[in-house]
Parts: structure tokens; sequence; C-alpha cells
């Protein structure tokens, strides 16, 4: 059976990711750092937002402490927030899981094609 409550709410903090995303990508074009009218950037920023949306949902979900007021709160700011929630996101369950940081590559040392 369709949970209609369920659907709204999900709805709405799906919109409200997207929204986040909207409001990064005019802050970022009024600022100079994308063309006006730059669809690609535009995608990205939308798809980036939406998905820390969702993901932020879920962890508010799994969290008794966290009601729901709060959780629309925390999504909106963490979708305008995009990649830059993601790496905080990151360290956050590095440094709980006790991980290591990342640790660049070495520099690679020739280029396979250069033997033939």
């Amino acid at each position: 059976m369709l949970d209609v409550d369920a659907l709204l709410s999900w709805t709405m903090l799906i919109g409200l990711s997207l929204w986040g995303g909207l409001a990064s990508f005019v802050r970022k074009m009024r600022e100079g750092h994308v063309r006006p009218f730059n669809i690609t950037e535009l995608i990205g920023e939308l798809t980036v937002s939406g998905f820390t949306g969702v993901v932020v949902a879920n962890i508010c979900d799994a969290t008794p402490a966290c009601p729901t007021s709060l959780k629309y709160a925390i999504v909106g700011i963490t979708a305008h927030m995009g990649s830059r929630a993601l790496f905080r996101l990151e360290s956050v369950v590095n440094s709980k899981l006790n991980l290591p940081p990342d640790v660049p590559a070495p520099p690679a040392t020739g280029d396979d094609h250069d033997a033939q």
C-alpha cells in the first residue's frame, strides 16, 4: 500500500536538496566561479546536492536524537554545501572508525606506452 506521508516527506526532502543545489549554483555564478547558463555545471550541482540531501536524510532517520524539523534544516544546509558536506562526512566517518587519512598516490614513473 502507498504511504502518502512518506512519499510527501521524501518529495519535500529531495525538493529541498535540489533547491540547495540551485542556490549553490546561483552563488557560484554571482561570484564568477561558473558561467551563467552553464547547464552542465547546473546539472552537476543539482546531482551532488540531491545525493547529499538523501544521504543526510537517511543518516538523520537512523539517528534517534534527530527530530524531523531538525532533519529538514540539516538536509537543506548540507545540500547547499554539496560536495563540501560529503568531504566533511567522510572525515567524520574516518575518525569514528579510526581509519587513516587518504594518502596521495605516488607519482607515475612513466607511461606504459613508452616501452613500445
